[in-house]
């Protein structure tokens, strides 16, 4: 499969912010992925860095007190940024956990947002630990039984002069939908988008 990313041997990858992307705008995919147009972070996605470095390495210290209170309640697992990749036919899906457990079974992703921002990761679109489940059921035959995103609420608003803080609120839970229904769906969806993708930097490159 010809696809606009690929790795030092040649071989077509997807990443999973490749896909949302495309599937959100073909204008931002052209641009980021096949124009290669660096990307430009901004205030909120430099904030949900460093609030997901922080919790890979326990340390709080960027924070101010009540901040760190708040982390410091985040679940830490075992292992963090574990590389995690699907094999298909002519191309790879690849991914990387923010944390698990050493047996693989409990998976999580960290998310930051404003206000209402995690009911988008109730959403059937959603489906970012449905793919990693995927990949480790791959690669380990591990079955994994517990996807969750934890999600921390943020504070501020670039566009009126506030700092981005961490809110005073307790960490929000979301359990993902592990069935083999739905991990069976994410699969072939997977497969289906890759196809469209190749289709559009066909038309495009």
């Amino acid at each position: 499969m010809n696809l606009p990313s690929k790795d030092k041997n040649g071989s077509s990858y997807l990443s999973y912010s490749q896909i949302t992307t495309f599937k959100k705008s073909r204008e931002d995919y052209y641009n980021q992925y096949i124009l290669k147009v660096p990307f430009e972070g901004n205030q909120y996605t430099d904030f949900g860095s460093k609030v997901g470095e922080s919790l890979e390495i326990n340390d709080y210290s960027n924070f101010k007190p009540k901040e760190a209170s708040i982390l410091k309640q985040v679940t830490r697992l075992d292992q963090f940024e574990r590389y995690v990749s699907i094999k298909y036919d002519g191309f790879y899906l690849l991914g990387f956990i923010d944390t698990n457990s050493n047996d693989l079974t409990k998976i999580i992703d960290y998310k930051t947002g404003g206000a209402r921002k995690e009911f988008e990761y109730n959403k059937s679109d959603y489906n970012q630990l449905q793919t990693y489940a995927l990949g480790i059921r791959q690669e380990t035959g591990i079955r994994v039984k517990d996807a969750t995103v934890e999600f921390i609420r943020r504070e501020g608003n670039t566009y009126r002069g506030q700092k981005l803080t961490v809110a005073n609120e307790k960490p929000i839970i979301i359990y993902q939908d592990l069935t083999e229904e739905r991990l069976k769906h994410v699969y072939w969806d997977i497969l289906k988008t890759a196809k469209e993708i190749e289709k559009f930097y066909k038309e495009n490159k």
